[in-house]
């Protein structure tokens, strides 16, 4: 166990497994916490887990709920910006249409 982070099953010290005939850990004083108890605690960590993974979800829900909106907001932006310069692009042809010299007139026989 590394320092700071407390064993959650205080009654389990857990081995190598050397020198037993098993191939996985071996538990030392298992005897002292009874079925339930490890259940209990089991049961308690997997409640901790399971809400900080909701609150992660949550977290991330609303990210995206923003960035959806954010979208929505420049989505609307652009599509005013279009009309603007559509706007401006038709203002600009007819400056350009009086700006061309008309042509003469016919000469009168």
């Amino acid at each position: 166990m590394e320092e700071g982070n407390p064993n959650p099953f205080p009654g389990f010290g857990i081995s190598s497994g050397a020198g037993t005939s098993g191939a996985g850990p071996s538990f030392k004083g298992a005897s002292n916490l009874s079925n339930d108890e490890v259940l209990a605690r089991m049961m308690s960590r997997m409640d901790k887990f399971d809400t900080r993974l909701n609150g992660m979800e949550s977290m991330i829900t609303d990210r995206f709920q923003s960035i959806e909106i954010m979208h929505g907001s420049l989505d609307s932006r652009i599509h005013t910006m279009q009309g603007q310069y559509q706007g401006i692009a038709s203002q600009l042809q007819t400056v350009i249409q009086l700006l061309h010299p008309h042509p003469p007139p016919p000469p009168e026989d």
